[in-house]
């Protein structure tokens, strides 16, 4: 009998591998020199990854998307069923369904155990080293992205949600999270779902095939080659992208864009960005250019041949997003990097007061916010996207490390003041407004289920964890620490990584200080000692010149309008990397 099995294995190996060359070859299209090499080193073969084929229609009138998702799998062990993982559900209810699961061409039993989570139960064991084909029909409903105006709205909220990542707008449609994907085991573990708070989930490195149809007049934005767009006959266009070796492939609908191009070397960077925001959309074009330019050099190479920023309606203080040769930046930042306070809704007497004494402050508050937003999601390519880790059990690993390389790209294009300034605005000033409103300091390490609202993610994670890695890098010396994160990339590219694997590895390059690194990471993460660290603020006190004791500030304005200004300033520099 388990000859028979080994005969059955190698018999579908082989038509797998006939039927995926073709595929294949076009996604590996989109690796730049060597990455495959790279990808072989960690992973193995890369036929041996999952490939996805997906084929969607999208319906802007109502929101909706229809199609179908093949997955082929080659089992790594005797494989009895896949999980595959809707993240949008675990938001909005029934967001994506799935229905008519079949194997290899055959009808399967379809359960869902969680709402994010649906379970195919193969009809037979595949025995591992066998190809797995599963296939399910996908149908979307996609809610109405939030106004811009109220895009800060749920920064203050003690509600989770998506961020806007599964939302739709005339101009743009996000659909990360529709294409089903298997639920990646983690040391052992299954990833869970979506709590709300953070990230929406990561999987494991795998290669896709892309198709959506759109009506004629819209375009579709994704990460990888874009293999090209066909007319079909009917007023709709079929758009086509693929990509290799990415964690997870978004989709973005587009309509009234505009577009600009630069290079890097050998990669080709896009800026997709609304007309009325151009002088923004060719600033994030330069900042993510300049950016990708430097994190190439000095942390290694850039996986594909392409990079994409895209203007998306994103909410509840969301400033930008990250997936593989992707990133989303929220068209709050574009607008408020121009007009900040007509964002936040800030007219009228007391309007023009706010303008006249802190407009322009706050529109360089804007537009540094911009860039740094633009650098911390490239960052995101590299800790999360290249260097996997869970973001749901342990977003210690990736978010506060993406923090501190902004930073550093901060000091590298601005020098160490200017860095030093955006670390106190964006990082200290989350934690102490936190504190201010009442909220109490915690250990970092923790999954996002853990955590009581967005505003206690963002002080903690986002605001005090970064800030191990500046006391770090300064018991090693600043090559030491370069060093480090260089390596980290090289030795985990394409793998998992933990909340202690930098730190240990940090450890391993310099034994004479491992004792004060670990205590660092012990201090930082794991203990509640942000008061001791981080300087307390008043806020209140500070806008209305009570700090100083001294007259000025915004004194003399409505305080329901002072009040609004509080909160905007505390979602602005509390929540705006995602």
């Amino acid at each position: 009998m388990r000859f028979g099995l080994i005969v059955c294995a190698a018999l579908l190996s082989t038509v797998a591998a006939a039927e995926t060359s073709e595929e294949l070859k076009l996604a590996l299209q989109s690796l730049r020199p060597l990455e495959q090499q790279r990808i072989e080193k960690a992973l193995g073969p890369v036929d041996s990854l999952p490939l996805y084929r997906v084929d969607l229609k999208w319906l802007p009138k109502t929101r909706t998307a229809t199609g179908t998702m093949s997955l082929t799998i080659i089992a790594k062990t005797d494989l009895r069923e896949v999980n595959l993982r809707v993240p949008p559900n675990a938001n909005l209810e029934d967001a994506v369904l799935l229905s008519e699961a079949k194997v290899n061409g055959a009808p399967v039993p379809l359960s869902r155990p969680e709402p994010s989570l649906y379970r195919v139960k193969l009809g037979e064991v595949a025995p591992a080293g066998s190809a797995v084909r599963v296939e399910v029909k996908i149908k979307a409903r996609v809610p109405k992205a939030p106004d811009i105006k109220l895009a800060l709205d749920g920064a203050q909220s003690q509600k989770g949600g998506d961020y806007g990542a599964f939302s739709a707008a005339d101009e743009v449609a996000c659909l990360a999270g529709i294409v089903p994907s298997m639920a990646p085991i983690i040391d052992g573990v299954q990833e869970a779902a979506p709590s709300g708070i953070g990230d929406l989930g990561t999987f494991d490195p795998s290669n896709w095939i892309v198709g959506v149809s759109v009506p004629n007049g819209y375009s579709v934005v994704a990460p990888g080659i874009r293999l090209g767009d066909m007319p079909e006959g009917d007023g709709t266009t079929r758009f086509t992208y693929a990509l290799a070796g990415a964690r997870e492939l978004p989709i973005l609908v587009t309509h009234g864009y505009e577009v600009k191009t630069t290079q890097v070397g050998d990669i080709t960077i896009e800026s997709h960005y609304e007309k009325r925001d151009e002088a923004s959309g060719k600033d994030a074009l330069e900042i993510a250019a300049s950016a990708l330019n430097d994190l190439n050099t000095k942390l290694g190479p850039y996986p594909f041949k392409t990079f994409r920023v895209v203007e998306a309606r994103l909410g509840s203080g969301a400033g930008g997003m990250e997936f593989p040769g992707l990133i989303t930046i929220s068209a709050m930042l574009y607008r408020g990097a121009v007009n900040p306070l007509s964002v936040i809704g800030m007219g009228g007497q007391n309007g023009d007061l706010i303008s006249a004494l802190m407009g322009s402050q706050m529109q360089s508050l804007m537009s540094d916010t911009l860039e740094f937003t633009i650098d911390h999601e490239v960052a995101h390519q590299y800790f999360a996207m290249l260097v996997g880790n869970d973001p749901i059990a342990a977003p210690v690993v990736d978010e506060p490390l993406t923090q501190h390389v902004a930073l550093l790209l901060r000091e590298w294009h601005h020098g160490a003041e200017a860095a030093d300034q955006m670390r106190s605005a964006q990082l200290k000033a989350a934690y102490q407004m936190f504190r201010l409103m009442g909220g109490a300091d915690m250990k970092a390490n923790r999954s996002t289920a853990e955590f009581g609202s967005n505003i206690e993610y963002a002080a903690l994670i986002y605001g005090k964890a970064p800030l191990l890695f500046d006391a770090q890098r300064n018991v090693v010396g600043d090559a030491a620490w370069m060093k480090v994160l260089k390596t980290y990339v090289a030795e985990n590219r394409y793998r998992w990584a933990g909340p202690k694997t930098l730190t240990q590895l940090a450890m391993r390059l310099n034994p004479t200080r491992a004792a004060a690194l670990e205590n660092l990471r012990r201090h930082w993460w794991e203990e509640a000692k942000g008061d001791e660290d981080i300087a307390g603020a008043d806020m209140a006190s500070i806008l209305t010149g009570g700090a100083s004791g001294q007259a000025g500030g915004l004194q003399g304005i409505d305080p329901k309008v002072l009040n609004e200004y509080i909160k905007a300033m505390q979602a602005l520099t509390g929540e705006l990397q995602e």
